[in-house]
């Protein structure tokens, strides 16, 4: 067996680490799963204006949704790849906490501040439209929310994934 010089092995493991800085610094999610979350968060946001059985739907539907896409990206690296965001066995347990800490901000926000701004569009000098669908009101603003809190914390495991590959 053929065993490399120093100077060959520092410069395979050079090759090593610039492959991964390369594939860390590569990690950006595609513009349609913004879309589509942003989308999908509207429609979650909006059925309770459309009576219980399309709030039923939809809350179904997004919890299917979301474990589908979590289980499919944590079991296939092929998905994991088409969305742009590392597999599961690159990802060490600690990057998922900023999103978790970040989830738990907004959703905080939203459970204070919902119902007085629930308030404020259902009081008596909103137009029509707004004061009998709240929900849908505040559907846009809070897609919108969520998807700048995705692309946040899309940037935040960007920038971990490229200070483990520098390693």
């Amino acid at each position: 067996m053929n065993t490399p010089s120093p100077a060959e092995a520092r410069e395979a493991l050079a090759r090593v680490r610039q492959v991964r800085l390369n594939t860390a610094d590569s990690l950006h999610m595609p513009w349609w799963l913004w879309a589509t979350l942003g989308a999908v968060v509207a429609v979650y946001s909006a059925a309770p204006d459309f009576g219980p059985i399309a709030q039923a739907t939809a809350y179904i539907g997004y919890g299917v949704l979301s474990i589908a896409w979590y289980a499919a990206q944590r079991l296939s690296p092929r998905v994991s790849a088409a969305s742009g965001v590392l597999h599961r066995s690159a990802v060490p347990w600690y990057a998922y906490l900023p999103m978790l800490l970040i989830a738990l901000a907004v959703g905080a926000v939203l459970f204070i501040a919902g119902p007085a701004a629930h308030r404020i569009l259902t009081d008596s000098d909103m137009p029509a439209w707004i004061r009998d669908h709240p929900f849908t009101t505040l559907a846009l603003p809070n897609a919108v929310l969520t998807v700048a809190v995705g692309l946040l914390s899309s940037v935040v495991v960007r920038r971990m994934a490229c200070r483990a590959a520098a390693r």
